[in-house]
Parts: structure tokens; sequence; C-alpha cells
């Protein structure tokens, strides 16, 4: 594959992730989806945010997100703190807004956080400036709870067969989520059914790959 071929890969990923992204999810709206796109964004230049960064624990930074006309107050607080400052989420932070928003919904908010922070910072790194974000799609969210999901000792209920990847079952409790975000991964890092080949033929070798996941990974706080 060449470098042409690669960016074309991403760049249709994106562009297939960020449609979907418009459309009615699992538990939100089209119009909810793209209100906490447009939340990521704010995130990222919010001082509540910046000050939280800066402080030795985020809780120590009084204040709060306001609700908004599509999302309420701790389903704005969920995104800004995936987007801004994952590395310090703890479980019982996870746990408050689970209980105030529900189980799905949550995991869906970070879906859709962690599919918006790749796509912008792929735009910002390759054409220092963000896409339009794409119009709502009407319709009702499918809130349908998957049968083959459970507590595999993660912070939400996830698929119990374990011969999938963490990464890869992370939001399988949010199917149409999660039908968004896997061809993500496919596409940015594991191709699929390649990642199980230990030697590939690429511009990089798989040692190079794994070298600079290892280290975005560490530099993210990921704890995989």
């Amino acid at each position: 594959m060449t470098g042409m071929d690669l960016a074309n890969l991403l760049r249709s990923a994106q562009h297939e992730a960020a449609e979907r992204l418009a459309e009615p999810g699992d538990w939100l709206t089209g119009l909810q989806r793209i209100a906490a796109w447009n939340e990521v964004r704010d995130a990222a230049a919010n001082p509540l945010d910046e000050a939280r960064q800066r402080a030795v624990s985020p809780f120590a930074v009084a204040g709060k997100h306001e609700a908004t006309d599509h999302l309420g107050s701790t389903a704005v607080e969920v995104v800004h703190r995936v987007a801004t400052d994952p590395g310090r989420l703890t479980r019982a932070w996870a746990e408050r807004a689970i209980a105030e928003l529900g189980e799905e919904t949550y995991t869906e908010l970070v879906g859709v956080t962690a599919i918006a922070t790749i796509i912008d910072r792929f735009d910002l790194i390759t054409s220092n400036s963000l896409r339009p974000l794409p119009m709502p799609v009407g319709g009702r969210p499918a809130r349908i709870r998957p049968d083959d999901v459970g507590d595999v000792g993660a912070w939400v209920s996830q698929a119990v067969d374990k011969t999938r990847a963490n990464v890869s079952r992370a939001l399988t409790l949010v199917p149409r989520t999660q039908s968004a975000w896997r061809p993500l991964v496919d596409s940015h890092y594991s191709r699929g059914p390649e990642f199980l080949t230990l030697v590939w033929d690429r511009a990089m070798s798989r040692p190079q790959v794994e070298l600079i996941a290892a280290r975005t990974t560490a530099l993210n706080e990921c704890f995989y």
C-alpha cells in the first residue's frame, strides 16, 4: 500500500465515521451526537478544562459545565473530561455519571467523543483546519441493549466474547456507535485480520508501528 493509498483509506474511514455520527445512535439522537461533537471542539480551548488540566487534581477546580440546548450538564461534563483529561478519569467519577445518564448513554457519549477526537486531530494535523460538522439526520435512536454483553471487569458492560481485543469490544454495549468506531480502529491501526500477522509488508514494519502505538498510548495515558 502506497502512502497515497493509506491516506485515502484513512480519509474514507473518517468520512464514513463522520456521516454515521450524524445519524441517530443507540441512545442519542443525531442532533445530540453532533452536539457532543461540538462540545469536543469547545473543550479544546475551554477555560474550565484548561484550569483542570493545570491543577494537581481536576476535582480541585471549582465549577462545572452547563447544559446546552441538546445535552444535559452531566453529558457535557462527560464529553469534556473524556476529550481533555482521560488519563485522570476515575471509576468513582464514571459511576456517578452512569448513575445519572444510564450505562448505555454514558458509553455512547464516550464513543462519540473518541470518534470525533480522532477525526478532528487528523484534520488539524493534515490540513490545519476542521471539517464542517455534518448536518444531523432525523429519527429516533435504536434504544436496544445487546443480549451478549455483561460484566467483564470494565467500567461498562461489554461483549462477553473475550476472543476480541478490548479496544475492539469497548463499545459493544452500543452497536451503532461501535459500527462507526471499529472501522477507524481497523484503518488507523490494526487493519482487521492483518493484526494477527506479525510481519507487515508496509512502508513501516510491525515493530515500528507498535513502537508508535505504544508511545502514543503512553502520551494519552491510556491504561491499555
